[in-house]
Order: C-alpha cells, then structure tokens, then sequence
C-alpha cells in the first residue's frame, strides 16, 4: 500500500516537473519571439526612415528636374566637408536667380514649432516625435556652402519642403512649404544675383566639393582627426583654435569658461 502511494506520488511529481519545463520552454520561447521582434521593430524604424525619406528626395528630384534647365541647375544628395565631418544637402538649385539650397521632409501629422525654437515636433494621433528645426538644420547648409562659394548670404535662398501628408502648423516667416508648392516658390524669385556665365562654374565647384567617394571619405575623416587633434593641443597651449587669437579666463550666468581675446571679433568659447 505504502509502495503504490510512494509511486503515485512520484508520477504526480514527474508529471508537475514536465508540465513546469513545458511552461519554462513556453516563456523562453515567448521571451525569444518578443526579442526577435523587437530587434525587427528597430531595425524596421531604421530602414523605414530611409525609404522614407528616399522617396521624399526623389519626389523632390523629379519637381525640380521639371524646371527650365536654361535658368537652373539642380544638385541631389550634395555631402559636404566641414570642421565636424560632413553636412548632407538634400538638393541645391543653382540659378541666375540664387542658390536655392533644400531640405526635405518626407513627415505626416502636424508639425509644430517656430524658426527660434531648436525643435520641432511631429504629432500622429497625439503621439509626438521632436526633430531638429529644420530652418536652423539648413542655416548650417547653407552657411556652408557660402564658405566655400564665397558669394554674399542674400544670394542663399533657403527653403523647406514637407510631404502632403504633414499639416504644417509652424510659425515662421520662412520658406517652410509643401512638395507641391516647391517650384512655384522657387520661380517667384525673378531678381536676377548671379552671371548666367557663372552658373555652370559654380556647379562645377559644389561638384568638386562633394564627398561622393569611400577614398575621399576616407581622407575626409583622417583629415578632420587630425584637425581635432590639433584644436585639442591648442587649446591646452591656451590658443583659440578658430582664429589664434589667446585664450582668457571669463565669468558668464552659467559659470566660468574659456573666452577668446578677440571677442567680439571672434566668438569662441569652451567651459
């Protein structure tokens, strides 16, 4: 008697222990699916971001590619050099009218915010995303091309391009338009800035200019290393790395920092 109840308690302990591993297998299982899918999410959100803003550039493309190739010049996906690594430029119409220099935005819902405010946000359905302010995003653009150009700001016609889908709600007195608004606010501008002589010399500068190589970027990156390199060590010789002038000892709201000698010439600064 006490033998049977021995194995019957035995068989509901092996009989628990197979159903408690069956249900540990099924947690593994869920957990794994779960991590799976959350790897396919991000890489997804990655890859999406991409395509969408391929398509929006090519959109883009295809609306400035209509305009008079007599009176514009239009550059895609121009990478330039800087002193941090390099600025992509979504597109650069080069005209005796100006340099219209171009961001898009392939977003949807509202967009909100003001061309002070260092971001902006993309609202779908209450739920929100903050993104770089794009006006300030193409300032730095086209601040760069200008040192390169050397020709004055107001030839610089900055605009800002968002996809149908968006409901713009931003307050600016910028070029912040839609897609379908993009040529005709590039035509209104009928002052004429630039030698029609000139055009294809500065196409062929920006040109020059463009990273579109892995040797050239190769170069690139070894040569902003050694840049930094070399703002480091001036730095510590006590020396402004942006204009030579020295480095002095200031007192600001925020606390002590580094101030050049030639403020207000020259406005650099490190805590």
């Amino acid at each position: 008697m006490l033998y049977v109840t021995c194995q019957k308690v035995r068989t509901m302990v092996e009989h628990t222990n197979v159903i408690e591993l069956m249900q540990d297998g099924t947690y593994t299982i869920i957990i794994k699916l779960f991590i799976i899918c959350a790897i396919i999410g991000f890489v997804w959100g990655l890859v999406e971001a991409k395509v969408k803003g391929f398509l929006g550039e090519s959109k883009v493309s295809s609306i400035l590619n209509s305009l008079p190739s007599k009176e514009y010049r239009v550059l895609n996906n121009i990478m330039l050099p800087t002193d941090k690594g390099t600025t992509q430029i979504d597109h650069i119409v080069v005209s005796i009218y100006g340099i219209f220099v171009i961001e898009t935005k392939n977003y949807k819902g509202w967009i909100t915010g003001s061309e002070y405010s260092e971001q902006w946000t993309e609202n779908i359905y209450g739920k929100k995303f903050k993104f770089f302010n794009p006006e300030r995003q193409n300032y730095g653009h086209f601040k760069t091309l200008q040192g390169f150009l050397n020709l004055p700001e107001d030839v610089y016609i900055s605009i800002v391009a968002f996809s149908p889908k968006a409901t713009l709600k931003v307050k600016t007195k910028g070029n912040v338009i839609y897609f379908s608004k993009l040529k005709n606010t590039i035509r209104k501008y009928q002052k004429c800035v630039i030698d029609e002589n000139e055009l294809e010399i500065l196409v062929s500068n920006i040109s020059k200019l463009n990273v579109d190589s892995k040797e050239t970027r190769k170069e690139h990156v070894e040569n902003i290393k050694q840049n930094i390199a070399k703002n480091k060590q001036s730095i510590k010789d006590g020396i402004c790395p942006k204009c030579g002038g020295k480095l002095v000892s200031r007192k600001g709201k925020y606390g002590s920092f580094l101030g050049c000698s030639n403020y207000p010439k020259c406005r650099y600064t490190k805590k």
